[in-house]
């Protein structure tokens, strides 16, 4: 099995195979999630594969919603000699991040997303975003 972090970027737009346009924010989660294997970019993720809380208290996906895999980061960790150098001051494991892109935008299925993200920020995922934004709003949230 494969540790894997996820990040779901969204914009107002995302069209398959374009680059996505216009920058809302990001929820995060760099652990919490295995897989068989890593996704490669292209690959399918199911959207109810994210559910974080308990089914009963969780916001219901749509089960057959899919977004595919944008990036694949892989967050490497040095080696000397059988040892992590005492300079590297990050994580002691390697990571790998896989990146989604959604729409938040005003599209039928915005409102389920929205209460997504709450739930997300909710169950301790980090959410991000430029000042004054929806998503800005909800990281501000969870630490006042």
């Amino acid at each position: 099995m494969v540790d894997l972090g996820v990040r779901v970027e969204f914009y107002e737009q995302v069209i398959e195979g374009e680059p996505s346009r216009g920058y809302l924010g990001a929820l995060d989660r760099i652990d919490g999630y295995r897989a068989a294997v890593v996704p490669a970019v292209g690959d399918r993720l199911m959207m109810a594969s994210l559910r974080v809380a308990d089914r009963e208290s969780a916001v219901l996906l749509p089960s057959s919603e899919q977004l595919p895999v944008r990036f694949v980061e892989h967050h490497l960790v040095p080696e000397r000699d059988g040892k992590v150098p005492s300079w590297w001051d990050s994580y002691d494991q390697p990571v790998v991040t896989i990146v989604l892109h959604a729409s938040l935008g005003s599209s039928p299925g915005g409102e389920p997303l929205r209460r997504m993200v709450r739930q997300f920020v909710a169950d301790g995922w980090e959410c991000s975003g430029p000042e004054g934004s929806e998503l800005a709003e909800y990281g501000r949230w969870v630490w006042e």
